[in-house]
């Protein structure tokens, strides 16, 4: 997304009873951390900050049986 521009990455799972949780790893961080955001888009303002963010989710479901989605890295175009 372009700077300014609201990027967005929508996971679309299928299960009863889903919770996502979003991490975020900062370029130049060595480790992902959690979050805030628990829908099932995660979406954040593109900046100089953002770009290089990668992001991935974990969904539980009502069994706790979770899956973790591939990495996903924010750019600006």
């Amino acid at each position: 997304a372009a700077e300014g521009k609201t990027a967005k990455v929508t996971l679309k799972a299928a299960g009863d009873g889903l919770t996502y949780q979003w991490y975020i790893k900062n370029p130049g961080k060595d480790s992902f951390s959690k979050s805030s955001v628990t829908s099932a888009t995660y979406s954040c303002k593109m900046s100089e900050k953002a770009a290089g963010r990668e992001v991935y989710c974990v969904v539980k479901d009502q069994y706790g049986k979770t899956a973790k989605s591939t990495i996903v890295t924010l750019s600006m175009k």
